[in-house]
């Protein structure tokens, strides 16, 4: 029916997609020629891409890029790989510890046609287990291991959702502005708060040059043929011997996409940021690096949830210390923090209403037939991380640190046609104060074996005002008010089996208190099961998740080949999952309620491997694989009610179920062929092969979603000194699919069809 019902606009479609397939084939075909051409070798002898650090005035930490002698080659840059580890900086080499952690170079979001930053972690090949909802194009939802906001922090400057299903962590850093990302699956870091895994975003850092002071600029536009889609970003940066600056801005547009059926889904959106830092060095051992982040969002369209967004403002403010030669210790970092943002929306668009067609008749209007609803929120995070580091950093130290955390959210969710003083069903003005210490030791036993151990203690105070304009309070912010303590402590190693091949393993436990969110939501629709239309209860009373987890792998790197494997299970006390409130609703495309709750014990096992080998000197062959399999064990112990007389969703006799929100198994196998000494030019074809989610929460409506294949060709060519063109097609045979995270409001959210990108940056 849905390919009937859009025919017309299916050849149409498909039409200007093969004119636009043949005409970007022909163009990378040209640039392979050109890159086989005997003029290449002459061409590769241009500028890097960025400018040359001065070694001896380096002080490491997050934020500096690679210095002089340590810059990787273009292709590793642009491409990635399996295993990116060894490209970053010494500092951030130190923080990829443990069994589960990986890295992401920033250079990869022009190769792959990245938006968000979210949207980079999804589609680098250096990360395994890592899914994405796309929410819009712009963004993106990262899920690790299956975990969700609250259980995955996003740290740096503490990036975290005003609304978690209008913005998310990652979706306010534009994937340009990143420098590296880390990700640490599992609670092996003691450093980023109290959760189960962490992504550590590093922004790009400010330049230092030998000879005095330089200036320099990078010019770039990319565009996307579905959804005509637009960016473009201009960048100064330069500095001294002793201080460095880069200001930029970046501008994204784009329309409806289309998906592989044809049909255009409203996704509309304009975004515009601006980033600014300055560094200064302090007699060669300390500096301080600035940076401001502003996002500025209009207009933005969201196909699978209730709201559109007018706007979304986004200012973030980051300083930080590095001391080489501290008075007490051998190193120490403080970083200091502040983001905030605020959003306006509603569900007046046209697009909107064509994507859920009864949407009108679902919110209250006296006709029954107009209703609308609007929302607007506010949420900020202020903080601070101080560490000092004692012995040698990475090698054999220990490191100290506290940081604090107050986060601040309110959302109003109003429908206005309801009586003025009963029509908010919102989160409630509400704060969380977390303050942390923790401790790191980094040490060898023997030759072979690097160990890694942590701890941490966290005491956290959350409390709400219980109270909104248009809301009826239910409870005082006395009743509100919970006081948690949470605990991590990990152990975790490496060693060396044989020149080529190294055991890892770890054991972790950790605690996580409820978010705001969990607590204090009052039925405001927040789409966060699959169904989509969904509003949701809070629940005051929630416990703190426990988690055990260990984790087994091994990794291996010869000559031509790299490549890993490993294995993890987690058992997680209080698990915080959903009890339906109204089962079934969904199926019929009307909303549905769930309440947040405890079950007694939840787990999750996986899988994850990789390899890239060198079959010839200009090509390498790839592949990744990632399974995660997460289970409900006490389901029928526990309710939103707490009333033994009513089982969750008020479905009796199912003891156990899958957890809701887990992807299905995801692959990926590829080629990529590239010249061979100069990173002049390079190719890369990859196919995505994911397999069927029939293991669903189906008591939360959750419903099967089917396998599919997807197939990519990307390139890029250096063209001369400081210019370099990229161009891609993804989605080749236009596969019309969905990924099980996907929304199914309204008349569902499908993926973009087939789309072909092109990109052109000058440095000067």
């Amino acid at each position: 029916m849905h390919l009937a019902r859009f025919g017309g606009q299916l050849v149409a479609s498909l039409d200007c997609q093969r004119r636009s397939l043949l005409a970007m084939t022909a163009m990378l075909a040209a640039t392979w020629a050109i890159g086989l051409s005997p003029s290449a070798p002459s061409w590769a002898q241009g500028l890097p891409l960025e400018p040359i650090r001065r070694e001896e005035s380096r002080v490491d930490g997050p934020g500096v890029g690679p210095v002089a002698g340590e810059l990787p080659e273009l292709r590793t840059a642009l491409l990635g790989g399996i295993s990116v580890v060894s490209e970053l900086p010494f500092d951030r080499q130190t923080k990829v510890t443990g069994p589960a952690a990986e890295a992401v170079l920033g250079g990869e979001a022009a190769f792959r046609n990245t938006t968000d930053s979210g949207n980079l972690v999804s589609k680098s090949l250096s990360v395994r287990g890592v899914s994405s909802q796309q929410r819009t194009p712009i963004t993106t939802d990262t899920r690790v291991r299956g975990e969700r906001v609250g259980q995955l922090l996003a740290t740096g400057s503490y990036w975290t959702p005003v609304r978690m299903d209008l913005d998310t962590m990652l979706s306010k850093i534009d994937s340009r502005l990143i420098d590296s990302l880390i990700v640490i699956k599992g609670p092996y870091s003691p450093r980023y708060g109290p959760g189960f895994s962490f992504i550590d975003i590093d922004l790009l850092g400010t330049p230092r040059f030998d000879e005095g002071f330089e200036s320099h600029g990078t010019s770039s536009v990319d565009y996307v043929t579905n959804g005509a889609q637009w960016y473009g970003r201009q960048t100064f940066y330069g500095g001294g011997v002793d201080w460095g600056y880069r200001a930029s801005y970046g501008h994204r547009t784009g329309s409806d996409y289309r998906d592989g059926s044809g049909y255009a889904l409203p996704s509309s959106y304009n975004s515009r940021d601006v980033n600014l830092a300055l560094g200064k060095d302090f007699g060669g051992a300390r500096r301080v690096e600035f940076n401001y982040l502003r996002l500025d969002q209009t207009g933005v369209e969201y196909p699978g949830l209730v709201f559109d967004t007018r706007y979304l403002l986004t200012d973030g403010y980051e300083v930080k210390y590095y001391d080489q030669s501290p008075w007490l210790s051998d190193q120490h970092v403080s970083e200091f923090w502040y983001n905030r943002t605020h959003f306006e929306g509603d569900t007046l668009g046209i697009g909107k209403n064509r994507q859920i067609p009864n949407l009108r008749q679902i919110l209250f209007s006296p006709s029954g037939v107009d209703g609308f609803a609007i929302t607007d929120g506010f949420g900020s995070s202020l903080g601070y991380r101080t560490e000092s580091t004692f012995g040698d950093p990475g090698y054999s130290h220990v490191s100290v640190g506290t940081d604090m955390i107050l986060l601040r959210q309110r959302i109003d969710d109003i429908e206005p046609l309801l009586p003025a003083n009963d029509n908010n069903f919102p989160l409630p003005q509400s704060e969380s104060f977390d303050f942390g210490f923790y401790l790191e030791r980094v040490a060898p036993v023997g030759e072979f074996v690097r160990v890694n151990t942590g701890a941490r203690v966290d005491v956290v105070r959350t409390l709400s005002s219980g109270d909104a304009d248009g809301y009826a309070p239910l409870f005082t912010p006395e009743e509100l008010e919970r006081n948690f303590t949470t605990w991590m402590v990990y152990s975790s190693c490496d060693v060396d089996l044989t020149d080529h091949w190294i055991g890892r393993a770890g054991m972790g436990y950790g605690q996580r208190p409820p978010t705001l969110t969990e607590l204090y939501v009052d039925a405001s629709f927040i789409g966060s099961l699959q169904s989509g239309l969904t509003y949701l209860e809070g629940e005051e009373n929630l416990k703190p998740e426990t988690l055990r987890q260990i984790d087994v792998g091994l990794a291996a790197n010869y000559n031509r080949f790299t490549g890993g494997a490993g294995w993890y299970y987690a058992w997680i006390d209080d698990y915080i999952t959903y009890d339906a409130l109204t089962p079934g609703a969904g199926y019929d495309g009307l909303p549905s309620g769930a309440g947040f709750v405890n079950t007694n014990l939840a787990t999750l096992m996986g899988v994850e491997a990789y390899g890239q080998y060198r079959a010839l000197n200009h090509l390498s062959i790839f592949g990744t694989l990632s399974y995660v399999e997460g289970t409900d064990r006490t389901r029928s112990q526990t309710s939103y009610l707490s009333d033994p007389v009513l089982d969750r969703s008020l479905e009796p006799g199912v003891p156990t179920e899958p957890l809701p929100g887990i992807p299905p198994l995801d692959s990926r196998v590829g080629v990529s062929y590239h010249d061979v000494a100069k990173s002049v030019w390079a190719l890369e074809f990859s196919m995505r092969a994911v397999a069927r989610q029939n293991r669903i929460a189906a008591t939360l409506d959750e419903i099967e979603t089917p396998g599919f294949v997807t197939l990519d060709l990307r390139g890029y060519r250096r063209l001369g000194a400081g210019w370099l063109l990229t161009a891609g097609v993804e989605n080749l045979t236009d596969r019309f699919y969905r990924e099980h995270l996907d929304y199914r409001t309204g008349l569902g959210v499908f993926r973009p069809g087939i789309g072909c990108y092109t990109g052109l940056e000058a440095n000067y």
